[in-house]
């Protein structure tokens, strides 16, 4: 069936990365990286949300790739994202505990997202620039917090995917971003169904 820009489905997704370097000159033999995926569509103006996703890859040795299963890490979908989908990527380092972690990651995304006034932003109807901007100094501050609880940031990057383009939302395109620490593959697929493999985005409504 024809990709149809207006109704079909899209996903993207993180489905390897590379540790270069580890953050921290004193870690041995292995690193404590973990995810943390922003993206905020079109769709959801009338009911503003983040998608959200965080995972954790416990014991990964430098010069070590980590491919997922499937589709790879789940950055945002699958559904149909209207105009434009922003997205934002960020990689820390840790030795902390996972899960608390992830309940601190939420706690912090969803204080600074009400004093950006995200809500009233998306509401606005703003263009994709202005989301991308606005992901960009919340992953930026999300960043900050984790650094002052002993964590280090490895990588962060950010970007939209438009729908009026002669191939909508770039689907079927990968693309490689690379730094010191790590390189990273992000993967834009039409997919109508999340594979089971890897953990779902979660809405954080503002």
């Amino acid at each position: 069936m024809p990709f149809d820009r207006n109704n079909s489905k899209i996903a993207i997704t993180l489905p390897e990365f590379t540790l270069l370097k580890n953050a921290d000159s004193f870690l041995e033999r292995y690193s404590e990286p973990y995810i943390i995926s922003f993206a905020i569509d079109r769709s959801g103006q009338t009911s503003p949300e983040i998608n959200f996703n965080f995972m954790p890859f416990p014991k990964v040795r430098q010069n070590t790739t980590v491919t997922m299963l499937g589709d790879g890490h789940l950055i945002y979908g699958p559904q149909n994202p209207g105009d434009f989908v922003a997205i934002s990527v960020l990689m820390m380092e840790s030795d902390a505990d996972m899960r608390e972690r992830g309940e601190l990651i939420k706690k912090v995304i969803k204080s600074k997202a009400t004093n950006l006034g995200i809500k009233a932003i998306i509401a606005a109807n703003p263009g994709s620039a202005a989301i991308v901007a606005i992901l960009k100094e919340l992953t930026s501050f999300v960043a900050g917090e984790l650094a002052t609880n002993g964590d280090d940031e490895l990588f962060k990057t950010e970007g939209a995917f438009l729908r009026d383009l002669p191939n909508p939302y770039h689907i079927d395109r990968s693309y490689k971003h690379r730094n010191d620490y790590v390189e990273v593959s992000i993967r834009i697929i039409a997919l109508d169904e999340a594979n089971g493999k890897g953990a779902p985005t979660e809405q954080l409504k503002l």
